[in-house]
């Protein structure tokens, strides 16, 4: 049986939900936001866009497992069926990786064959999406690390992150470009990849406080006019209402005050000037903000 995200994983008196699809968002999810569970970590899958709305992974830092990629053979899964899932034909002969949404090694801990199996899952279809390849190998990539690394005395992590979808997403056809479909049920190129990604990360603080770190990244080619403050492919640390209103997901409200970056919507100031959001680029560790206002 797949263990799943745990919501008491970082306090047994205080859980922590995940986050809820709205609007539009909601109405695409697949079996009515159905939670599939797998080892250490969750996933709710977009039926039509067939990659995940979310993923949501659970991390033990200090039982971290080391485990190779011996039985890493990408699979589809039974339970979200493989036309709910984008395969390997869409990855091949093009700039895109078949990017983790949960990374393999964060979700390797425990005993050895949870560990195994853990590896295992995370090479399922439903866990990846189409990653540019520059960032998948760059600072996105790295960035878990820094955290890590920064937070071993918090001994444990919930890591959530998935795509961000544009009306006016690429679309793409796959290997051989075919306009016609490559799966009946989605008309089109049925393939629209990712404006870009975000992560958020939770961990328990010095003062024994949730705290929450959010980041994401843009991947498309073109200019949104409404999201021109984001260069493509740097990654940026945000505040955790950024992230809601990118994806239509709405986090656990507790949430929402343990991000130390400023938010408010349409916030002007006394001088009459309209005041921006903190938006923070993130090129090395020490650009990362952690410490949270005090409420």
């Amino acid at each position: 049986m797949k263990t799943g995200y745990d919501p008491f994983f970082l306090n047994e008196k205080h859980p922590i939900p995940l986050p809820l699809p709205q609007g539009r968002v909601a109405a695409e999810a697949l079996n009515d936001g159905a939670v599939f569970d797998f080892t250490h970590f969750s996933i709710v899958m977009n039926q039509r866009t067939r990659f995940a709305i979310f993923s949501a992974a659970c991390v033990d830092i200090l039982r971290a497992t080391p485990v190779t990629r011996d039985n890493s053979s990408w699979h589809f899964d039974e339970r979200i069926g493989e036309e709910n899932q984008v395969g390997p034909e869409y990855y091949a002969r093009n700039d895109y990786d078949k990017g983790h949404l949960t990374r393999r090694r964060d979700i390797c801990w425990g005993e050895r064959r949870e560990a195994e199996q853990a590896n295992y899952d995370s090479f399922c279809y439903a866990n990846i999406a189409l990653q540019h390849h520059h960032f998948n190998t760059g600072i996105w990539n790295c960035l878990e690390d820094w955290v890590i690394q920064r937070l071993q005395a918090a001994k444990r992590l919930v890591i959530l992150t998935g795509p961000i979808h544009k009306d006016d997403d690429e679309e793409y056809c796959g290997e051989g470009g075919d306009p016609e479909s490559p799966i009946a049920a989605h008309p089109g190129c049925a393939v629209h990849v990712p404006f870009g990604f975000w992560k958020s990360v939770l961990y328990v603080n010095e003062e024994h406080q949730i705290s929450c770190l959010s980041f994401l990244i843009r991947q498309s080619s073109e200019r949104s006019t409404d999201r021109c403050e984001y260069q493509r492919l740097v990654t940026y640390q945000v505040p955790l209402e950024t992230i809601a209103k990118e994806t239509s997901l709405r986090f656990d409200a507790s949430l929402y005050l343990r991000n130390p970056l400023f938010w408010e919507p349409r916030l002007v100031s006394s001088e009459g000037k309209q005041e921006v959001n903190e938006l923070i680029p993130i090129y090395q560790p020490s650009d990362i903000r952690w410490r949270t206002p005090t409420p």
